[in-house]
């Protein structure tokens, strides 16, 4: 009789797999499971700023201001006295547009009146 021969069988064991689980659910506590972590909130996200009201009574033409190009550069005209301003309705929306960051309201909001 011939003699047999065993050859070991290179068998793989599985080894579990850690299943993913939401935070604070019965399925988070048990054994090999890994538990997700939350969604980013994109806290740091640059999400673009909705146009003021200072910006549409600008491009309307309805301030009493423009802007005048000379050659020392830019300067605010002022159509009316600044003294005849009435400041009740100006300047809350002078306040609105100080989140603007384009030209020419953010020439208007930082540059003082001479």
């Amino acid at each position: 009789m011939a003699s047999q021969v065993l050859v070991p069988v290179n068998r793989t064991i599985k080894k579990k797999q850690d299943e993913e689980a939401e935070g604070f659910t019965l399925k988070a506590g048990m054994k090999n499971t890994k538990v997700k972590g939350p969604p980013s909130a994109n806290a740091f996200k640059e999400r673009p700023a909705k146009p003021t009201s200072f910006r549409k009574f600008y491009e309307r033409g309805d301030f009493p201001i423009q802007l005048e190009h000379d050659t020392k550069g830019n300067k605010i005209a002022w159509k009316v006295e600044i003294e005849k301003l009435d400041f009740h309705h100006y300047l809350p929306l002078f306040f609105d547009g100080l989140c603007e960051v384009t030209h020419p309201y953010e020439f208007f909001l930082q540059t003082r009146s001479s």
